[in-house]
Order: structure tokens, then sequence, then C-alpha cells
């Protein structure tokens, strides 16, 4: 039994796509050929349909630039968009999600549940709200050579002199 004659069980004969029309059937044949390699029959099924749509937009595409779409250029889409597909089905593996209510466990072996880490914003003191209100309000040279103090360690020689008044200035003028 060649695959073009296989047929599953809860196949009927007025689903099978032999029964479509050229070229339509035909892009279906290819497109079954290079499902062969996926165990799950979702994604075959999947698969199968990505390339036979795939398949049908470049016909369009070449047919409007009047070149005809050869079988060789069918099996070049058909690997193109299996390649696509798989690249997806690899995203698709990454993505996940935690449950606030799984437990995890700190650096000294406790168990706790991961809704109890988030912080509580009760908790965060206002000294360093009013700090970042103050900070914000700020003129931006003012703040970049805050951030180049913070950042780059301001040791290095990266800060000019007039950066340096302006975090006196800053620091005078914020008093904690």
């Amino acid at each position: 039994m060649t695959s073009a004659t296989q047929r599953r069980p809860h196949d009927s004969e007025a689903l099978s796509y032999d029964r479509l029309e050229q070229p339509w059937r035909d892009w279906a044949r290819i497109a079954r050929s290079f499902t062969f390699q996926l165990d799950n029959h979702q994604d075959r099924e999947d698969l199968m349909h990505d390339i036979i749509v795939r398949l049908a937009e470049v016909a369009e595409e070449y047919h409007r630039q009047g070149k005809p779409l050869t079988k060789g250029g069918c099996l070049k889409v058909a690997q193109y968009t299996r390649l696509r597909f798989y690249h997806q089905k690899k995203r698709w593996k990454r993505v996940f999600s935690v449950s606030l209510n799984s437990t995890v466990k700190d650096e000294d072996g406790y168990e706790t549940q991961m809704v109890e880490t988030i912080t509580d914003e009760k908790l965060v003191p206002d000294t360093w709200l009013d700090f970042k209100l103050y900070y914000q309000s700020r003129p931006e040279r003012e703040r970049r050579a805050i951030m180049k103090l913070v950042n780059k360690g301001g040791g290095n020689g990266q800060l000019s002199g007039y950066d340096w008044k302006l975090i006196r200035q800053f620091r005078a003028e914020y008093k904690v």
C-alpha cells in the first residue's frame, strides 16, 4: 500500500485529500510526504495544512508575477514551511507557567509557597519612595551623572568635574 492510498480508519471518502481538484491534490501529496517524521497526529495535520496553505499563497504570488510554480519550487516551499513549523513548536515549549501555590526552597532549606515570596508594597520604606520621586524630578543631566556614578563606579575617570558638581548638589539638596 502506498502512502497516497493509506487511510486512517476514521477518514471517510468525502474527506479524502485525493478528491481535491488540481493543484490542491498535488500540494496535499507533497505536504503529506513532509509529515511522516512527526509522531503526534495533531501536529501532522497542522503541518500538512500549513504547507498546503503556504503553497497556495506562493502559487498566487507566482501567478501575479506570471511565473509557474514548479514541483521543485513546491518542495522548497514545503521544506521552509516545515522548518518554520519546527521553530514555532520549539518556541511553544519554552513558554510555561508557574503556579503561585507551588513550593520553593530557600537557601536554608525551608519550604514556602511562592505566593509568600512576593513583597508587599507596604514594606517598601517611604524614604525609598521619596528618594525615587526626588530623583525623577531632577534635571536630565543630573540624573545622567548619578547613573554614571552608580553604573560605572565613577572612580575610573568617567565622571567630569561638572558631573561631580551635579552629584554634590543632588546630595546637598536631598538629605536623608
